[in-house]
């Protein structure tokens, strides 16, 4: 793996106490959170590809689906994911000399916990009305915990509207998924359990960007991406409400660019919130930060893993931050990210979205609390 700037290790575990680093690893992929505000959430995912040269006589057999990976800032210390094998291929070279195949790679595919959400089928499980609030005797993530057999494992949720009753039929990925459009929630995938964090989190990482100032602080960017954000730009919020009657709300005058969102709100009056809350997001066309990519080797102090501070890798999304572009300061959301990373070295990329698609508004903040520049949440 790179041995500069940064030393990647990629590790296995059967029991996921006890891990085992892998050798000869060549290239790693890794892609946690969303592109996109509207994209539901999904699996976050890993890939890598190591040579193999005694494999064939002497496999790792724990390298087998369900084995426990896990991907660590070495020379920091610090963890930055952990999942499952989901799938593992071998390719053979033809040279086989002395019980070596010189050619001979592995790919093993990796999930995170969400997978587990994924593939696990609800059959009709029967949720009872119950607060959002993670602190009060019922909430709506413990009983889906309780059905499942899964773990929710670092939770910030302090909203207390009610989540309705709901039938879970499909998978328990999709009701965690209505959870979240729900509360304008944000699940994370990457410590082994979920992470769901409601709108109304307030966290700011201890690492910005720029494109000139480069230190432990502040990591410089090569590429940088400004869109129309189509995707996020709707003047019709329809919300579905499965207890309750169907709300809409309009901003402008027809044609409507519309989306439609199932939810499982506690009553009438909170979708109609949620509503207001959805257009209030998207009802501005606007121009703005979507995308950036680091590399590693033009860091003066690496930190792209934005762990310095105690935060995992995983962890980000959700999280805000500032970037610095010719001269302007613009303040925006880390929706998700990617990494590549081979022996010649490695880069990030974020997928962002800019404070004006996040109406908060926090009293005495420099930054959220703006009169007329902030939004009012719900």
């Amino acid at each position: 793996m790179p041995s500069t700037p940064r030393n990647f290790e990629v590790a296995f575990s059967t029991d996921n106490v006890t891990y085992t680093a892998l050798t000869n690893v060549q290239n790693i992929s890794l892609q946690i959170g969303r592109q996109a505000l509207i994209d539901p959430f999904q699996p976050s995912r890993m890939t890598f590809t190591m040579r193999y040269p005694s494999g064939y006589a002497s496999p790792i057999t724990s390298l087998v689906s369900g084995t426990f990976i896990r991907l660590r800032n070495a020379t920091q210390n610090r963890i930055m994911w952990r999942g499952r094998i989901s799938d593992v291929s071998v390719e053979y070279g033809k040279p086989y000399s002395g019980s070596t195949g010189v050619q001979d790679y592995l790919t093993v595919s990796v999930e995170g916990a969400m997978g587990q959400w994924g593939r696990q089928k609800a059959n009709n499980y029967r949720i009872p009305q119950g607060t959002a609030s993670t602190t009060s005797a019922y909430n709506a993530l413990a009983e889906a915990s309780a059905g499942s057999g899964l773990s929710i494992g670092t939770t910030f949720v302090v909203d207390s509207p009610l989540v309705g009753a709901y039938e879970a039929d499909s998978s328990w990925l999709d009701y965690i998924n209505l959870f979240a459009t729900t509360l304008g929630a944000t699940v994370k995938d990457g410590s082994g359990q979920l992470g769901v964090n409601t709108k109304d989190f307030v966290g700011s990482l201890p690492v910005a960007f720029s494109d000139t100032l480069n230190n432990s602080t502040h990591q410089v960017f090569e590429d940088i991406e400004f869109t129309s954000q189509v995707e996020n730009f709707f003047t019709q919020v329809i919300i579905n409400t499965h207890s309750f009657s169907q709300i809409t709300k309009t901003s402008g005058s027809a044609p409507f660019r519309t989306l439609e969102l199932d939810t499982i709100s506690g009553s009438a009056a909170q979708a109609e919130d949620l509503a207001n809350y959805y257009l209030a997001i998207y009802d501005t066309a606007r121009l703005g930060l979507t995308r950036i990519t680091c590399r590693s080797e033009a860091q003066n102090t690496w930190n792209l893993d934005l762990g310095d501070g105690g935060y995992e890798f995983w962890d980000i999304p959700g999280y805000r931050t500032d970037l610095t572009f010719r001269g302007t300061e613009y303040y925006v959301t880390i929706l998700g990210a990617s990494m590549q990373a081979t022996p010649e070295g490695s880069t990030f990329t974020y997928y962002l979205i800019d404070n004006a698609l996040t109406p908060w508004f926090f009293l005495d903040d420099p930054v959220y609390g703006v009169l007329g520049t902030n939004k009012l949440s719900w």
